[in-house]
């Protein structure tokens, strides 16, 4: 009985705690488009509205403009 409750308490333990950070390697095509973000800011501001981003809205690396 105690082995159990001992298994069971050490299962729970492992499954609470927290997965390690791992650092992927970012090797997406997709990036934020800023200019995007920047109009529905403007919008958002001119309305009172509050806005908070959760996701940017993406484009793909390939057609982004260099900003030079």
């Amino acid at each position: 009985m105690k082995l159990i409750l001992a298994l069971s308490g050490a299962s729970l333990v492992a499954a609470c705690s927290s997965v390690p950070m791992q650092s992927a390697e970012n090797e997406s095509t997709m990036v934020c488009d800023r200019a995007r973000m920047d109009r529905i800011e403007a919008k958002a501001q001119a309305e009172r509205t509050e806005l908070r981003w959760v996701n940017c809205p993406l484009i793909r690396r390939d057609q982004a403009k260099s900003v030079s």
